[in-house]
């Protein structure tokens, strides 16, 4: 297979950046687009589209010839990444041999020092940028140069009204990060066209859009979403393979591992402006607001209940028992943050609390529906084949119709 990069574009005050691999059962395409403005930090190396692409090519698992510069100590360390997801999901990905027609290392920024924070307006993001800029991480503590809100992460660039939900996220992350005096980068990509399990592969959006941005910074902190309790838990954003998407002069560092998010919680209630606008919900379709009633929107209000002792503005509505009784867990990822909620409530004497009861019935549930889906998993690449074989892609037709809408909406 080969990577080709696109000559770099401007289009209405935007600059793009674009890279096809192709040699594979079909053509993936990949761009980011961000402001002019920050064009002087752009590196002119491979290594972003080569992080960005790795999931299609270890599914293809053919060998990868690209055709421009590339950082030997990324291809080194791409190795062990690769052989992590081979040993985690050996159906899925084959480690593969990455060549570069030049291998020569990009150059370091000419202002050492400084980090990139991909930055969702979530608790995790939100504390990671507070407690570097507060430097409450001792002598961890780094220099944030800039936080980046990814356009077409959660908020697809295909969803109905995702220019108005994007817009009200960015509106909010510049709030929270001008309360700190640093700057807001808005970043695009089409990176949910890309024939991935997204689950796996977020963490190669993240640190590829980053990694874009090399010319200026020599380090990427990711949040983190997966703590040292749950290593056993695989996840595209993980601190034993996100490291491995370092290079000499560019580090990934997953940050505050150590914390859970009552935790953080706790920290965060000292920050009006994140309390504010703070942002968890992927389910509320027609706003940018938090919808107070998805899991992920309950766990975070259970997490300031138990941490903060307050509901931030940012929920227009408290839960109620009934709602986390009736909460929907079906991964085990999100039965061990709902275990930790349980246990940080009885840590702080609140265990005999209604709530905490209708936590631990709905993490019962839970367990229940996570077995049938442990059941389900040795189907999953036999469905794929079936797919491939009548539709010429593993992916469901939802995930098919949204790729052609978006295909539709770029074109």
């Amino acid at each position: 297979m080969h990577l080709e990069l696109e000559p770099q574009r401007l289009e209405a005050q935007e600059v793009c950046l674009a890279a096809r691999l192709t040699g594979g059962a079909e053509p993936v395409h990949l761009w980011w687009r961000l402001p002019t403005a920050w064009a002087p930090a752009l590196t002119s190396w491979a290594d972003p589209f080569v992080v960005g692409l790795l999931f299609p090519m270890m599914q293809e698992g053919r060998s990868v010839i690209v055709e421009g510069a590339v950082s030997p100590s990324l291809l080194a360390n791409l190795e062990e990444y690769m052989a992590i997801w081979h040993v985690w999901r050996p159906q899925k990905y084959r480690p593969i041999d990455i060549r570069g027609r030049e291998e020569a290392e990009a150059p370091p920024p000419a202002q050492g020092g400084l980090a990139v924070v991909p930055f969702s307006c979530g608790i995790d993001s939100a504390y990671t940028v507070w407690r570097h800029s507060q430097r409450l991480a001792g002598r961890r503590s780094r220099r944030i140069g800039a936080g980046v809100v990814m356009e077409g992460f959660d908020i697809w660039l295909n969803q109905t009204g995702a220019a108005e939900m994007y817009a009200g996220l960015l509106a909010g992350a510049r709030a929270m990060l001008d309360s700190l005096h640093l700057p807001c980068i808005a970043l695009r990509t089409n990176f949910h066209e890309l024939p991935t399990t997204w689950g796996d592969s977020f963490g190669t959006q993240l640190v590829g859009g980053l990694r874009l941005l090399a010319g200026r910074f020599d380090s990427a902190l990711i949040a983190a979403c997966v703590g040292y309790t749950q290593l056993g838990r695989f996840w595209a954003a993980h601190p034993v393979s996100d490291p491995f998407l370092s290079s000499r002069h560019f580090r990934v560092v997953d940050d505050a591992c150590e914390l859970g998010r009552v935790e953080k919680a706790e920290v965060l209630g000292a920050w009006p402006e994140a309390m504010r606008h703070l942002r968890v919900c992927f389910e509320n379709s027609a706003s940018h607001h938090n919808c107070c009633r998805c899991e992920k929107c309950l766990r975070s209000i259970l997490a300031f209940r138990i941490g903060a002792e307050l509901l931030p503005p940012a929920f227009a509505r408290d839960a109620s028992d009934a709602q986390i009784c009736h909460v929907k867990l079906t991964r085990p990822l999100q039965l061990d943050y709902w275990n930790g909620l349980v246990r940080a409530a009885e840590a702080r004497g609140l265990g005999e609390a209604s709530w905490v009861a209708a936590a631990r019935r709905a993490i019962r549930r839970g367990r229940r529906r996570a077995t049938l889906v442990r059941l389900r998993e040795p189907l999953i690449p036999w469905r794929n084949r079936v797919r491939r074989l009548f539709r010429g892609s593993s992916l469901s037709r939802r995930q098919l119709a949204a790729q052609a809408a978006a295909r539709r909406t770029n074109d």
